[in-house]
């Protein structure tokens, strides 16, 4: 059975930078994404779960329904130096992780 291709494209910002996020499929790493870089992924059909983490931080879960053969893109956003605190209280996501 042919696999589905996930794309995730990490915004470039200043925030982690440096630093790669990695990207999980059901729980396990895959790879990993770094500033304004992307990272293409193949997937099994059926139901995922995506995530990316960097150190303690983690987006929130992107639910990923496969099919065969099909292609699909998320975009990785990490808040700005500004909203740090906000982040770091929880009051805010330091990573965002959505469906494009």
């Amino acid at each position: 059975m042919t696999n589905a291709t996930l794309t995730i494209t990490r915004k470039s910002g200043y925030n982690g930078m440096l630093r790669d996020a990695a990207v999980l499929v059901d729980g396990q790493k895959v790879g990993a994404v770094g500033n304004g870089k992307s990272i293409e992924i193949a997937v099994a059909p059926g139901q995922h779960t995506i995530t990316t983490r960097m150190d303690w931080m983690t987006s929130e879960p992107l639910v990923l329904d496969a099919a065969p053969g099909t292609r699909y893109a998320a975009e990785l956003k990490l808040c700005s130096a500004f909203a740090m605190l906000p982040a770091i209280l929880g009051m805010a996501k330091f990573m965002e992780l959505r469906a494009l």
